[in-house]
């Protein structure tokens, strides 16, 4: 499953306790499992029933034999998780199969390059809005429509959209009940960042070939402990203690680091969930995105001798099914015939391991996540481990993780500014 390492600076006694007594950490715990017994949080609940499997699989079949391009337009939460999939599970530089793009922002110039290359007789397009008014996800569908409506026709046009909203309320529903959209949905208690492991993001995965059931499975698994008050059988706990206590001791930035091109993405999604979740009443911590080795090149020069205020999440994977050798030059270099007999996988984990050594001795706390390898599996395992973590977090804060009330004030002046009614 998941590992957990952690630095010299970090010992026993801090991770069990800290500023932070038992009680209230057991506290915490209760407060989360109860509020997910009532069913106010879904996220945790996530599962495949048959009836929801052979959904996906029947529109699968549709889209691959309908399009060579299956465009996602969504936004946050919509578009995050589900670009992660893509990126961390498929070979992007293939042309075999259909093709998974998300489109996750309004920017004229860089929608209509998509749009001019795009053949939409053999496109698909997935629109997902739970609310169906986020104003830039809309925008997208009005263009979208219209242009399929003129080229293909009305009735082929509402064929080539399928829409991922709430299932019974918001702007959409009606149009799948009125105009006979194929519809999937975001659940009613689960929050758009913590939508992933739902038809928002298994969809698109699924069009791509990926595991959608591994996916599922894995963060099943980081359940059945995530909960649990016993420190040294909770990965999740013991995670969100760390992170906790170097919080309140001025670590009030949050690096993620995987050692892999791979995972860029999830930084991405990491950094959404951490930041909408935890950002309240002036606390949280403001996570900054890194890629490893790409960003030693870059950040670390800031992390090693900056601010002290970082705290640092590697995420390290230990097999790869394509280590990459490193053959031997004609000539004898000694810059750099030394890597020669070695792995690309060697090098980039000699270089993560390295940077964890060089940031501990200069007093940089750091966490280091490891999984056996990069499957559907894991990588569902790594969603539900931070989505557990930080809902954790936010009982330890004592807000709430699952509001966004600032995200909230900006959407209401952008409809004033656009001259909806009512605002």
């Amino acid at each position: 499953m998941l590992l957990l390492h952690w630095d010299k600076a970090i010992n026993n006694e801090t991770l069990k306790m800290g500023a932070f007594d038992i009680s209230k950490r057991d506290q915490a715990i209760k407060r989360l499992e109860s509020r997910r017994k009532s069913g106010e949080l879904g996220f945790m609940d996530v599962s495949l029933s048959r009836e929801k499997t052979a959904q996906i699989k029947e529109t699968v079949s549709y889209i691959q034999k309908h399009g060579k391009d299956f465009i996602v337009l969504g936004i946050g939460g919509s578009s995050l998780g589900g670009k992660t999939m893509i990126s961390a599970l498929t070979n992007k530089f293939s042309n075999k199969g259909t093709k998974v793009t998300f489109i996750d922002n309004v920017d004229p110039d860089y929608f209509f390059e998509l749009l001019n290359v795009l053949d939409l007789s053999s496109t698909v397009f997935n629109v997902i809005s739970k609310s169906g008014s986020t104003a830039e996800t809309m925008a997208q569908f009005l263009v979208i429509y219209k242009m399929l409506c003129d080229k293909l026709g009305k009735k082929e046009a509402v064929s080539r959209i399928i829409l991922t909203t709430d299932p019974e309320k918001g702007a959409l529903r009606p149009l799948v009940r009125s105009m006979g959209f194929n519809s999937f949905e975001v659940p009613q208690n689960i929050g758009g960042r913590f939508s992933v492991l739902t038809d928002v993001g298994l969809l698109p995965a699924a069009v791509a070939g990926i595991d959608i059931e591994g996916l599922v499975k894995g963060a099943q698994d980081i359940v059945k402990t995530g909960l649990n008050n016993n420190i040294d059988e909770n990965s999740v706990l013991k995670y969100s203690l760390i992170k906790h206590n170097h919080y309140i001791k001025g670590r009030t930035c949050s690096v993620i680091m995987p050692y892999s091109t791979k995972l860029a993405d999830f930084s991405a999604w990491y950094v959404q969930l951490w930041a909408e979740s935890l950002g309240k009443k002036g606390l949280g911590q403001t996570p900054i995105p890194a890629t490893g080795a790409t960003d030693q090149h870059s950040q670390l020069q800031l992390f090693m001798e900056g601010p002290k205020d970082k705290f640092i999440t590697f995420i390290g994977i230990e097999k790869t099914s394509t280590p990459v050798e490193l053959p031997k030059f004609d000539v004898d270099v000694e810059a750099f015939s030394y890597l020669s007999g070695h792995t690309m996988h060697e090098l980039i984990r000699a270089e993560m391991l390295s940077t964890e050594k060089a940031l501990s001795e200069n007093g940089v706390p750091s966490v280091r996540i490891e999984i056996p390898e990069l499957d559907a599996y894991h990588l569902g395992a790594l969603f539900m481990f931070f989505e557990m973590a930080v809902a954790l977090t936010g009982e330890f804060l004592e807000i709430n993780a699952f509001d966004q009330p600032g995200v909230e004030l900006s959407k209401k002046y952008t409809y004033k500014m656009m001259g909806r009614k009512g605002y």
